[in-house]
């Protein structure tokens, strides 16, 4: 079985994701790209995540052949693909519907603003609104590629959120993070309060302490 290891952790984060409620039935979709033979392991279309085994996650080339599986890749391949080509950090990528953060992503283009610590250790700065494009384009994989830039996540208008990372952990701990945000802004201004904004320099920091974590050695 191809990228064995992938798959395995694609179904343990997919459990992750919806243990925090940010997925559901077969909505989102979770990928993993290992460089060395140039493949990724991406979940399949259409399968609920509560019965999805190691073989219904599909393999793929970066032109989005099937390589291995059973199933159709998900519909949103292409979204997942063009960070592999165009960001050699980026090793994972995350989709979900998560309902707070895409509440953000249906009343206008205000950034999702860095208010808590976790978010600034997850995220590292404010999450862009990506333009609306329709699903399962590539016309969606590139608005949503210019607006994560150099950064690692975008919340998609009137769709969701996706997030990136140099390992699929990472780009979990940018999804939480983001939803436990949305959470705290939206129960801030529901109060009729605008939530104060963590300084730019500040986020940075905390970033970096996410960044240079090295887990200690047994």
């Amino acid at each position: 079985m191809k990228l064995l290891e992938e798959r395995k952790k694609i179904l343990e984060i997919s459990q992750k994701l919806l243990d925090a409620g940010v997925i559901h039935n077969g909505q989102g979709n979770v990928s993993m790209y290992n460089r060395e033979s140039g493949l990724v392991a991406i979940t399949p279309s259409a399968v609920p995540y509560e019965d999805r085994e190691l073989e219904d996650i599909c393999v793929v080339d970066l032109d989005g052949n099937i390589v291995e599986g059973k199933w159709k890749s998900t519909s949103e391949t292409s979204m997942h693909l063009i960070y592999y080509k165009k960001r050699p950090d980026v090793t994972s990528v995350i989709h979900t519907h998560a309902p707070k953060a895409t509440v953000f992503g249906v009343i206008g283009f205000e950034p999702l603003p860095m208010v808590l610590t976790e978010a600034a250790v997850g995220i590292g700065g404010e999450v862009p609104i990506a333009p609306y494009a329709r699903p399962g384009t590539q016309e969606l994989a590139e608005v949503t590629c210019k607006a994560v830039g150099n950064g690692n996540a975008a919340i998609m208008a009137h769709h969701g959120l996706i997030t990136i990372g140099s390992t699929i952990e990472l780009a979990f701990i940018a999804t939480v993070s983001i939803e436990s945000t949305a959470n705290t802004v939206l129960m801030a201004r529901s109060m009729g309060m605008d939530p104060i904004v963590l300084p730019d320099d500040e986020v940075k920091i905390l970033r970096g302490l996410l960044m240079g974590y090295k887990p200690r050695q047994a």
